[in-house]
């Protein structure tokens, strides 16, 4: 039996699941990891509750990670008539907020940032 290593909150964009997929399968990931799929990933992450379902993964399978995955041209978001740096400072804002957030309830929980190009690429952010 595998066991959960970390917890995914990714957007829901069907654009981007086979590359997260395949992201998270080259840092040995694959079948290891809990998903959570949701329109714009972390944004609005206390007001739509986001942290109860990465506190579920916490609690039943003893996650150790927290991967928290935006991407470019997030219908959520609604910026993509803007260029790709303004995104990204928009959606590092919300992955850092939610990441000290999930920090401060869970601090040895190490978390990863990261922002999926629709060219495939894929930037980590510290």
């Amino acid at each position: 039996m595998s066991s959960c290593i970390c917890c995914v909150l990714t957007c829901m964009d069907y654009r981007i699941q086979p590359l997260v997929s395949r992201w998270l399968e080259g840092r040995g990931l694959k079948g290891h990891y809990d998903y959570i799929a949701l329109p714009g990933a972390s944004r609005n992450f206390l007001s739509e509750n986001k942290l109860a379902m990465i506190e579920t993964s916490v609690k039943l399978h003893q996650v150790k990670e927290v991967y928290l995955v935006h991407h470019e041209d997030c219908g959520a978001y609604g910026l993509g008539n803007l260029p790709l740096e303004e995104q990204l400072k928009k959606h590092r804002e919300d992955m850092y907020q939610a990441a000290k957030i999930i920090k401060e309830r869970y601090p040895n929980l190490i978390c990863h940032l990261a922002f999926v190009r629709l060219d495939g690429s894929i930037v980590e952010l510290s």
